[in-house]
């Protein structure tokens, strides 16, 4: 199955540069009172008093037995108030939640709050759109919020991706809605801003591994089924309902079902609920399908039974009856471009064209982009900064060396480049004093450089002899049990890390021997195996402890052993 022409247009077009669509699925609620952090606190799953103003956090509700009540996210927006971003279809229901434990507490809820007409603005060209849009910087945290004023109306501007790229929310009253969206296409031109249609949207969503309420997940789901719980759940704040059974899955187990994606064959775009069975063992339900755009085949989001989590498995199974050929993958399909890696193809790109062709405004416009995905980054100044005083744009040369001092005072080339660029307007006295700043700068960090050698030699000595009496407190635990995996997992996890590789190899080896589920023990018997240049090994034990991580629900080991092991197989093939 192939999508439609249309479709990918549109999806590329979100891929390289940006989409925007009306968000008719969304609503935004007010929710505000002297109570209300405090409240919300009790009632969600997140740690709601953590938010600063302006910050975010996706969060959903649970019944006493942990199923999924609601799912949603939290933007702080004021001292007392925030906005919930929700679903049209949960919108009233989880007000009706709230109220059931809203007793005497000082909290109201406004299910239409003044900005209330929607806008996405998807893709890795949003923030530069934005900026351009409203003047100024939109927020960079996930979550993020902030209100900008744009054709004499207050907006509010929200850092939410529905695509896996760069995105934002832009909320604008109703009766603006018109002529802010007329603004929106005029600025969008040079940002290769298009429509996005449903079609694209939802393979989009799809790829990023983004599951819908009341599509993906519902209140038959227990929330850690969801994956949710890696970005909606507290492990360390107070008391909220159905606490107790999310922690006691965390702590000693996963779920028996829960959502990952897969991989189908040509033919094959089966329906929602779907039921996946391998023989007459059921093993799964299909969720959201769609064709990936990005990797040219039918996928689907689907919960998977733990004893098939592993990815990368190819199952023989049938679909409703059909038999089909399908392969677990780990979420998301496709992994986007951070925003410092964008900035630095942005940068190697204008100077790419820069040695081609003698005209500078592709390659200053590409900077600009680069440093608006990046306001940190000193290679992105730089460049456009000499490019811009080949312009003789000494004036706004110089104003970007001074935004970039503002971000990091100690930056030694911004200093540099200042007294060169007050030199060629013959400001001398300037130049001289941005000289002996880059100078002294340089000093200290000569200074402070060899104060943490120092220390880093100190420090390797006091860790030398701590890690010497942590060996003979492991060593005596094991006199006693000699399969103890908190005092084998320990000796091993030192002794690779003081480099005595052959010597971490037993008491690793030991650990998964006896805790087929210990997933970080893997991984550093993989480290080992790789150390000891026995690559075969480390990829046996690192696809070993991929499915165990699975299983489990382990993320970050999981990741870094399924790194490894690319690393490896990308090297015996080359």
């Amino acid at each position: 199955m192939a999508v439609s022409t249309s479709a990918e247009n549109e999806y590329i077009q979100v891929r390289g540069n940006c989409g925007y669509f009306e968000l008719d699925d969304r609503l935004l609620i007010s929710v505000f009172g002297e109570d209300t952090l405090s409240f919300l606190q009790t009632q969600t799953t997140n740690d709601v008093l953590s938010l600063a103003i302006g910050e975010g956090q996706n969060n959903a509700i649970t019944d006493r037995k942990a199923r999924l009540l609601a799912a949603f996210s939290i933007h702080r927006d004021g001292q007392n108030s925030v906005l919930i971003l929700i679903d049209k279809k949960q919108g009233e229901g989880v007000i009706d939640l709230l109220e059931t434990y809203h007793f005497s507490e000082a909290v109201s809820f406004d299910p239409a709050p003044p900005q209330s007409f929607l806008i996405a603005i998807q893709g890795p060209k949003s923030p530069a759109l934005m900026q351009e849009l409203i003047g100024a910087a939109p927020p960079d945290k996930i979550n993020g919020i902030q209100t900008a004023s744009l054709l004499g109306q207050e907006v509010l501007i929200i850092n939410k991706t529905f695509t896996g790229e760069e995105g934002y929310i832009l909320g604008v009253p109703q009766s603006a809605k018109e002529k802010i969206l007329s603004r929106l296409l005029e600025a969008g031109k040079k940002f290769g801003l298009g429509e996005t249609g449903p079609e694209a949207r939802e393979i989009l969503r799809v790829e990023t591994g983004l599951p819908v309420y009341g599509q993906d997940m519902d209140a038959k789901h227990i929330l850690p089924e969801t994956g949710l719980e890696h970005s909606s759940v507290s492990y360390s704040k107070g008391c909220y309902i159905g606490q107790e059974v999310i922690a006691r899955i965390k702590t000693y187990g996963s779920p028996s079902f829960a959502l990952m994606g897969l991989i189908l064959g040509p033919d094959n775009l089966p329906a929602r609920d779907a039921t996946i069975k391998l023989k007459a063992k059921k093993i799964g339900v299909i969720k959201s399908s769609v064709f990936s755009c990005s990797l040219q085949k039918n996928i689907a989001l689907a919960y998977i039974h733990k004893e098939f989590r592993s990815p990368d498995q190819v199952l023989d199974v049938s679909i409703d009856g059909v038999d089909c050929k399908v392969t677990t993958v780990l979420l998301p399909f496709h992994q986007t471009v951070s925003r410092s890696d964008r900035a630095s193809q942005l940068h190697m790109k204008a100077l790419e064209i820069y040695k081609n062709e003698e005209s500078l405004e592709e390659p200053i416009a590409l900077l600009r982009e680069a440093i608006t995905l990046d306001a940190k980054f000193a290679l992105g100044y730089e460049a456009l900064g000499v490019f811009l005083s080949k312009q003789n744009k000494l004036d706004e040369a110089i104003a970007l060396m001074k935004r970039l001092v503002e971000i990091d005072p100690e930056e030694i080339m911004a200093h540099s480049n200042l007294s060169i660029y007050y030199m060629q307007q013959g400001r001398i006295e300037d130049a001289e004093l941005e000289k002996a700043e880059a100078t002294a700068i340089q000093f200290d960090k000569l200074v402070q450089e060899g104060i943490a050698k120092k220390s880093s030699q100190q420090e390797k000595e006091r860790k030398k002899q701590e890690n010497l009496k942590k060996i003979e407190m492991f060593k005596a635990v094991m006199e006693i049990d000699s399969i103890d995996e908190v005092a084998n997992f320990g000796l091993g996890a030192i002794y690779l890390d003081a480099g005595r590789h052959d010597e971490a190899l037993p008491p690793l080896q030991t650990v998964v021997a006896n805790n087929k589920d210990y997933s970080a023990a893997y991984l550093l018997l993989g480290k080992v195996y790789e150390k000891l240049d026995r690559k075969d090994e480390a990829a046996e034990t690192y696809r070993a402890g991929i499915a165990a991580a699975a299983r489990k629900g382990d993320l970050m080991p999981l990741n870094d052993m399924k790194t490894r092991l690319n690393q490896i197989l990308q090297s015996a093939s080359s």
